[in-house]
């Protein structure tokens, strides 16, 4: 079935700042990381991912039908681990990134209490930020940002991160878990969100506003993984080099 011009234009406005073709994504896929960097990397990611189910669990709260209140709900249980995907053992999701942070060397306490010891970047603070507010528009409009404009893409990211984490860095297909996980969870939930929001975004208006906001999530999104490149690579070369 030939795909709705709205459908198209969400898409597009996805592929135009693609996290997957980030420099970050760049240098982990082509071995230039360490287990010291990815680890660094989840000390930031812990605080976008962790705080997913609370903005999804706020759209359910304002969302006035039941088919759609039921598939968010779905969504919440499956990341804090209250069910397991397709019968697998019931874990949190957060909870495996801090396992893989453990087999990267850094500690948990560390990861936990970066934001406490004000150890995020802005730009992952931005990302934090914009979800928050995000969370509490109308249902239509958090969802376009929320699923389609952020956990849509992760499918595509993490089918290009995942195998180097295996093949370049020596990882075992235990420890990245979280990531595999993922590649099939965010598939279902991205597909289930363009259906939502083409089925209730039904007037002109809506469907600019909603193909404005996934522009946003995949710009805030990009903008995070900037100030991790920055920080952790454009930064260290520049160090590298002053020596």
């Amino acid at each position: 079935m030939a795909k709705s011009a709205f459908r198209q234009a969400l898409e597009e406005a996805i592929e135009q700042r693609h996290s997957a073709v980030h420099p970050w994504s760049e240098a982990w896929t082509s071995g230039k990381l360490n287990r010291r960097l990815l680890g660094e990397w989840v000390k930031q990611h812990y605080h976008y991912v962790s705080h997913f189910a609370e903005w999804v669990a706020a759209v359910y709260a304002n969302c006035p039908h039941q088919e759609v209140q039921h598939f968010l709900l779905e969504n919440v249980t499956e990341e804090e681990g209250f069910v397991g995907m397709h019968g697998a053992a019931p874990v949190r999701h957060s909870d495996l990134l801090l396992e893989f942070a453990e087999t990267c060397g850094m500690k948990r306490e560390e990861i936990l209490n970066a934001q406490l010891n004000s150890e995020l970047l802005p730009e992952t603070l931005g990302l934090q930020s914009w979800c928050a507010v995000q969370s509490h528009k109308p249902f239509v409009e958090a969802l376009s940002g929320l699923l389609i404009g952020l956990e849509s893409q992760v499918p595509k990211i993490y089918s290009k991160t995942t195998p180097p984490l295996l093949e370049k860095y020596g990882f075992s297909e235990e420890e990245v878990t979280f990531f595999s996980i993922h590649i099939v969870a965010d598939l279902e939930h991205g597909e289930r969100g363009f259906e939502i929001v083409e089925k209730y975004a039904t007037t002109d208006e809506q469907r600019e506003t909603c193909v404005r906001l996934v522009k946003e999530a995949t710009m805030m999104r990009r903008l995070y993984l900037d100030g991790i490149y920055r920080k952790f690579i454009v930064e260290a070369d520049g160090k590298k080099l002053a020596a």
